[in-house]
């Protein structure tokens, strides 16, 4: 735990997109929040959280991703999440009932394609 998370960033469209890989987790989520509220602008639609290269996600990671919806709410924004549908972390999503507060999508194309 508290290894370091690859993120890379990019604006598409309307969107920030963060794609996320290796372990979201307490060690790094701190990282990863300031990084995010720092980067998505109030001129874009909201935040697409890219986590098809996660391979870890703990409590403090699932807190980050409701804290990121009730941040991006309170501005008029949208948080949408990109898990494949295959992979073992989306039961993590599921079990934690993350789409009361964002939409869940198998793919970026998807998460980009639904309107806002």
């Amino acid at each position: 735990m508290g290894t370091a998370a690859d993120i890379a960033l990019e604006r598409v469209g309307q969107w920030t997109v963060a794609r996320i890989a290796g372990e979201l987790d307490m060690g790094n989520c701190p990282h990863v929040r300031e990084e995010l509220t720092r980067t998505v602008g109030d001129d874009t639609d909201g935040l697409v959280v890219e986590l098809s290269e996660t391979v870890y996600l703990d409590s403090a990671a699932i807190e980050l991703l409701f804290e990121l919806a009730r941040r991006l709410g309170r501005r008029r924004q949208q948080l949408r999440i990109v898990m494949p549908d295959d992979s073992p972390l989306r039961r993590v999503l599921e079990l934690t009932d993350v789409r009361a507060v964002a939409p869940v999508h198998p793919s970026l194309e998807t998460a980009l394609g639904t309107p806002a």
